[in-house]
């Protein structure tokens, strides 16, 4: 086998498991990868190893894995040694440090930029090296440049002093944005909330464009900008969002949303007037731990009429 017939097989392979595949199409995926790994070619043995890591075509079999992505590995491609490096990486019975920082700076040292970011982890928690923070700022940049996301947002969090690094605040804020705008809800609901505290230009309005970005991601950045709605304060008022967003977060469990909810609906705020169902939130809010709707309700209890008011379900 030449090294064309070889690249032709992994591209026919490639493409029976890059669409919905059935379980014979992935055995046959399984024969080509093995016939190219069989050849010596290690683009096979890679993609063996691929199918033998997810158990499509074949059953699961991470130690066969591991020796494929080694040999592969071996013979320089990179994707099996990061892939190798990951393995070694994770707690388990296969948690190497060692091995996943010789992987990892191998790959990185001949400009393989996902494995940048590993690198970076490895020296700033004393993964399989000493640790060293400015060789993981130094890797860290490294993978920013590449328009690493998940690096931007370390670096910012490293420049607000922590693990070793100095402390720069402009640093650290220009990294967050980065990371922001590049997609990180960690990143987003930061710099939300600098806004929010006045710390970066831009104010509540600011504060509340960010929160709307991350605010599936994260519970509390939903349930901020739901009360910067009730409240109008840099962002038009607008009672009824407000209630939606609180009543998403009463739902999946959240005990001061389903307080505001209660609130809400007693006052017919954003939502029809409806007693019952707001006693009904607060008695919840009271059960999960909610303050406030604790000592509203038994201060509730301890006057004569609420006989006749539904607290959670009952009289």
């Amino acid at each position: 086998m030449d090294p064309k017939q070889a690249e032709q097989l992994c591209v026919e392979a490639v493409n029976i498991i890059s669409r919905e595949s059935t379980e014979s199409e992935n055995r046959r995926a399984v024969e080509l990868f093995a016939q190219v790994a069989e050849a010596g070619y290690s683009q096979g043995m890679f993609g063996l190893a691929e199918m033998k890591m997810a158990g499509k075509g074949t059953e699961m079999d991470v130690a066969g894995a591991i020796e494929l992505y080694t040999q592969a590995g071996a013979m320089g491609n990179l994707p099996a040694l990061f892939r190798l490096g990951n393995i070694c990486w994770e707690p388990g019975e296969y948690n190497n440090p060692g091995k996943a920082f010789e992987c990892f700076k191998q790959c990185s040292d001949v400009g393989f930029t996902p494995a940048y970011n590993c690198l970076g982890d490895c020296f700033i928690y004393g993964i399989g090296v000493a640790k060293d923070p400015a060789k993981a700022v130094e890797w860290f940049q490294k993978a920013a440049d590449e328009r690493d996301a998940g690096a931007m947002f370390k670096l910012a969090c490293l420049y607000e002093g922590e693990m070793g690094v100095p402390k720069d605040e402009n640093k650290a804020n220009k990294m967050y944005f980065q990371a922001a705008t590049a997609g990180v809800p960690e990143a987003q609901f930061h710099l939300a909330n600098l806004a929010y505290d006045g710390k970066i230009e831009g104010g509540k309005k600011l504060a509340a464009a960010w929160y709307a970005r991350c605010a599936e991601e994260i519970p509390l950045a939903k349930f901020n900008l739901a009360t910067l709605y009730y409240s109008g304060d840099g962002i038009d008022k607008d009672l009824k969002k407000a209630f939606e967003l609180y009543h998403q977060l009463a739902h999946a469990g959240d005990a001061d949303a389903m307080y505001q909810v209660g609130k809400m609906y007693i006052g017919g705020e954003g939502v029809e007037a409806d007693a019952e169902a707001g006693f009904k939130h607060i008695g919840m809010a009271a059960q999960a731990g909610n303050e406030e709707a604790a000592v509203l309700i038994e201060t509730l209890r301890r006057r004569q009429n609420t006989q006749f008011i539904k607290i959670d379900g009952t009289e």
